[in-house]
């Protein structure tokens, strides 16, 4: 199954905004698997978004039920969803396309 991320934004700041979320997040997980979604990871960040939420699911159109589910449309949540690629399988992508760049000189 691909792995997918959802990152989350919060737009008001401070442990309220957190902890509401840790909150809603309990009675959320708790249906995600209903949906067809293994949650793999829950993780808070420090940088541009606040929580980031690692998951498996069969499809695109799955997988969008998660941050759909978490959003719900309301203002003081903004998501962004990626899909992924295991690393292994990234690099030999490499080896499978044709590409027309000159080389690097070496030493570069």
């Amino acid at each position: 199954m691909p792995t997918y991320v959802t990152l989350i934004k919060f737009a008001s700041r401070g442990p309220n905004s957190i902890t509401d979320f840790g909150d809603a997040w309990e009675g959320t997980a708790k249906k995600i698997g209903d949906l067809g979604i293994h949650v793999t990871g829950v993780y808070g960040v420090l940088g541009p978004y606040d929580m980031m939420i690692l998951y498996d699911a069969a499809d695109q159109k799955t997988a969008a039920k998660l941050p759909l589910s978490i959003g719900g449309g309301k203002d003081d949540i903004s998501t962004e969803t990626w899909s992924t690629i295991p690393l292994d399988q990234f690099v030999k992508i490499g080896h499978e396309i044709v590409c027309e760049w000159r080389p690097r000189p070496s030493g570069a």
